[in-house]
């Protein structure tokens, strides 16, 4: 793959990636993801422990709205697995996806994240950095911004984000 390729280029991820600092070390072995919050269990998996979970594929193109781009095949473990192994109290509602960078983060329905996608491999391979890597957060459709790149923690709530959710000034006007 070329530098640059098939990285989005709407101005929202431009903007997002313009203000966004890839984190320092992104080896997956050290790279962990932490599950907090609103849980039982709370779990902190390293990158390279997420494989031996129940791994799924799917073929996602991660281009914006507008861009046509080509799917590729990511493979990593579905959010409920580690929901199921973190036990979400009963009155867990929502989740806030956080990035390495710390001023991004991402708010979601705990229903709605529950499919969703924490792709550790991109087409067999580790997941480079600028594509996202180590791990990524890959939810179905999502708009470019909600594809969490460098995912590092996962809060479970019991209520709203609000202005956590950095995410939301990404949404263009109207949208």
């Amino acid at each position: 793959m070329k530098s640059g390729e098939g990285l989005c280029s709407c101005a929202a991820c431009v903007s997002s990636m313009a203000h966004s600092v890839p984190p320092d070390d992104p080896d997956p072995a050290r790279w962990t993801v932490t599950l907090t919050g609103a849980v039982v269990d709370p779990q902190t998996v390293r990158a390279t422990d997420l494989a031996a979970l129940e791994t799924v594929s799917a073929e996602v193109a991660t281009g914006c709205e507008g861009e046509t781009t080509t799917p590729d095949r990511w493979c990593g473990v579905r959010v409920g697995t580690l929901l199921d192994r973190a036990r979400p109290r009963t009155d867990a509602s929502h989740a806030l996806v956080r990035s390495a960078d710390p001023d991004f983060a991402c708010g979601f329905d705990l229903d709605r994240l529950r499919d969703a996608l924490l792709a550790v491999r991109l087409d067999g391979e580790s997941i480079p950095t600028e594509r996202g890597g180590p791990v990524r957060l890959l939810v179905d459709d999502a708009d470019c911004w909600e594809r969490v790149k460098w995912v590092s923690r996962i809060d479970v709530l019991d209520e709203l984000p609000d202005e956590a959710d950095t995410a939301r000034e990404q949404v263009p006007a109207g949208g």
